[in-house]
């Protein structure tokens, strides 16, 4: 068996990632490998047909809503509120599990609490519109 040595040093760098996400605490809060996937299940199945910067910015708004009073603080109740993320049956791909992690610790965009389609949500302020998801945030 032929080992590749840029899998090999993929692996070893994923693998100290991974041990630095587990060492190191985020805006004050640690998130297990669970809740990592099912952020990134989430973002592909909300965002599967966006580019990487909107299922970056949907992994945002779930960390940016865990870690603001207006919202639940854990992922599973996040996600699972009422009328919010309709959709948790794609399983992510590893680059999204990956970028999930890395949400984590280096956020795109801090200030994202919403998205929909087509247009921006009432709830909030408009920010960005990325592919076809329109992202707002807290209103001042």
């Amino acid at each position: 068996m032929k080992i590749r040595y840029k899998t090999l040093i993929g692996v070893m760098l994923w693998i100290i990632f991974v041990l630095f996400c587990f060492c190191v605490g985020a805006y004050g809060r640690e998130y297990t490998p669970e809740e990592i996937v099912l952020i990134a299940t989430v973002a592909q199945s909300e965002a599967g047909n966006q580019t990487e910067l909107g299922r970056r910015l949907v992994i945002d708004c779930i960390l940016n809503r865990v870690e603001t009073d207006e919202f639940p603080d854990t992922v599973s109740s996040v996600i699972l509120q009422r009328g919010q993320f309709t959709s948790r049956r794609l399983s992510p791909p590893p680059e999204v599990i990956k970028w999930a992690a890395y949400e984590i610790y280096f956020r795109t965009n801090s200030e994202v609490l919403w998205f929909r389609t087509g247009q921006y949500h009432e709830y909030g302020e408009p920010i960005c519109q990325e592919g076809s998801h329109y992202f707002s945030g807290k209103k001042e």
